[in-house]
């Protein structure tokens, strides 16, 4: 007993990856919150909902949309209270160590299934960190972190309801209540238990011997209660209509870079890449066919983050998840089955979560009391006009604004409700302001009228900008504040 103690207290493969992760999360952290605009418009959702009891259904920070009925708030509510709330008494540090919790777990989670459910440690633990490696282009503090974990969770489940496990139909539906208030990605499971539904049917079409109804029958259940449980939203269908909307508008779609088609001539690219041609290469090479529904489950989300970077996120989680089952033929490597003996021989010795939960908790201390993360975690310019909005809060303007589209909700966060913004990255879901923005920001035809349109007073933009620079020779503007990032004129 005594000499098995030391091996117990040895970390599991899972282990090294979770703190892996949560590491290289913590190591990025500066860049996450300041890849884009969206996180301080969260933060001030989140504030909204906390000091006031209530989410907002209207919009309350841009003014040309002022009190006009808006949804974009119903589908994640919840995650910007959470994220307020850990940013309230942990600072930018904690987000960030939520971040790298939420990440590594996501991706801990789905070895931990595979590698049990193939039997296979080290083949699947390359193909998971190979999908984490891509998505990691879409590390962000943002909502859709939350959705991450959520659906690897949402993968299990379904596929165990595939392969006739059973499953109480009762988590799917609440997990569902749960990510509808979450975030707008509960879509993707939802396109989850489509694919298993479509794909069972078809199964059960072609060769009705090899499929159990009752497994359909339970996949189609799970399906029709969760598409309901999605409603139960403080918008109802509204995220549904909202997001669907978004999605084809083709202006806002075209004007948003996570919204186009990757370039993989770009060495961030080249992981995604790499992963859809290895598992053209494994789907090749693999002797049992996939099920019709894990077949729809890949091509469906390849698609999805080949239309647009802001899946890849997605597709990360899914590809390994599906092509765990094709790497099966490695056993008969013998370096492979030699390595697999090694850590099976230690690795069932060893239970519990206690690497994963130390590490949590002192790598979380220690970003949170540090002085140095917490000067290393912060916004920074020039992505955001940090220098130009503490001017502001000690030299406030009157009248309304136009500002940057990426800086609104950091400005918003600052400054409202004393200060309304014209435009953030979030607000606009129909496309009208954005182009009134574009049209004023490139100085085609007709921006002096927008501006008389909205009153403008003031502006906050970056320095040396076209707009900038023309203002500046305009004897009816004049500037009053200026730095290397930005510059603040007013009329």
């Amino acid at each position: 007993m005594k000499s098995n103690l030391p091996l117990r207290l040895l970390p599991r493969l899972q282990d090294i990856f979770f703190i892996s992760i949560f590491l290289a999360v913590l190591l990025l952290g500066q860049r996450m919150l300041n890849l884009d605009g969206d996180f301080p418009r969260h933060l001030l959702t989140g504030k909204y909902i906390l000091e006031n009891q209530t989410v907002p259904t209207t919009e309350l920070f841009i003014h040309p949309y002022l009190n006009q009925h808006s949804v974009s708030h119903a589908s994640e509510w919840l995650s910007d209270l959470i994220l307020y709330v850990t940013y309230l008494y942990t600072g930018l540090a904690g987000v960030i160590a939520l971040s790298a919790l939420l990440i590594a777990s996501t991706f801990t989670l789905i070895y931990s299934n595979l590698s049990t459910r193939v039997n296979l440690r080290i083949p699947v633990l390359i193909i998971v960190a190979w999908g984490a490696f891509a998505t990691s282009i879409n590390w962000v503090t943002r909502p859709h972190l939350m959705s991450m974990l959520l659906l690897a969770i949402w993968l299990i489940w379904s596929d165990d309801l595939r392969r006739g496990k059973k499953i109480p139909l009762w988590r799917f539906p609440v997990l569902m209540l749960l990510w509808s208030n979450l975030h707008g990605e509960f879509i993707a499971g939802i396109l989850v238990l489509l694919a298993y539904s479509v794909g069972w049917t078809m199964d059960y079409l072609l060769d009705r011997t090899s499929t159990t109804s009752d497994i359909g029958k339970n996949i189609w259940l799970a399906l029709i209660l969760s598409a309901l449980a999605s409603l139960l939203n403080p918008g109802g269908v509204g995220p549904w209509v909202g997001i669907l909307g978004f999605v084809n508008n083709q202006y806002l779609m075209s004007r948003m870079l996570e919204a186009n088609t990757p370039n993989f001539q770009m060495p961030e690219m080249r992981i995604l890449l790499g992963l859809l041609v290895i598992s053209i290469f494994l789907l090749a090479i693999k002797k049992e066919k996939l099920s019709a529904a894990q077949g729809l489950l890949l091509a469906g989300f390849s698609a999805m983050s080949l239309i647009a970077v802001r899946n890849i996120h997605l597709y990360g989680i899914v590809a390994p998840f599906v092509l765990a089952e094709t790497l099966s033929e490695t056993k008969k490597i013998r370096l492979v089955e030699r390595l697999e003996l090694t850590l099976h021989n230690v690795e069932r010795r060893i239970t519990g979560i206690l690497w994963p939960v130390t590490a949590t908790v002192i790598l979380s201390t220690f970003v949170i009391t540090s002085s140095f993360a917490q000067i290393f975690y912060q916004f920074t310019q020039p992505m955001f006009p940090v220098q130009a909005v503490e001017w502001l809060k000690k030299n406030p303007q009157q009248g309304k604004m136009y500002n940057d589209l990426n800086w609104g909700g950091y400005i918003a966060f600052h400054l409202w409700p004393e200060q309304l913004t014209f435009i953030d990255s979030m607000a606009d879901v129909t496309g009208e302001v954005t182009m009134q923005y574009e049209i004023i920001l490139t100085l085609t035809d007709g921006w002096q009228e927008i501006f008389e349109q909205h009153n403008i007073e003031w502006a906050i933009i970056e320095s040396n900008s076209p707009l900038a620079l023309t203002l500046e020779n305009d004897q009816q503007w004049r500037v009053i504040y200026e730095d290397d990032t930005a510059v603040i004129l007013h009329k």
